[in-house]
């Protein structure tokens, strides 16, 4: 998962991308570092899903941009729209499920075509 230190960059990333997580942490956060660990494995059986973490230290404007008041926090993009969020407590089941989800939904050829 690449760190961003930059909104502008965060935001053209998530907009290139047709699924994007966004992981927003802390300094000094054991259940940040628990819950990115756990993330970033998750994201090891998604490679269609494209990983960003961004610090709220590093990109103060992050809290207003996505409106992100606590940490951790992970959003989910699909096709630059915000489908899912969770914070503080990361519930991986779920979590895992709108994931899988979100990418069977890519993968499948449209019906309209």
């Amino acid at each position: 998962m690449r760190e961003y230190t930059r909104l502008a960059e965060l935001k053209e990333e998530i907009e290139r991308h047709a699924i994007c997580l966004l992981f927003i942490k802390m300094a000094n956060c054991g259940v940040c570092d628990a819950t990115y660990e756990k993330t970033t494995k998750l994201l090891e059986g998604y490679p269609q899903v494209v990983g960003a973490a961004a610090s709220i230290e590093k990109i103060p404007s992050i809290s207003g941009e996505f409106l992100v008041f606590t940490a951790p926090t992970v959003l989910l993009f699909i096709e630059g729209k915000e489908v899912f969020r969770q914070s503080r407590i990361v519930a991986f089941q779920p979590f895992e499920e709108v994931v899988k989800q979100a990418v069977e939904a890519s993968t499948r050829p449209s019906s309209w075509l």
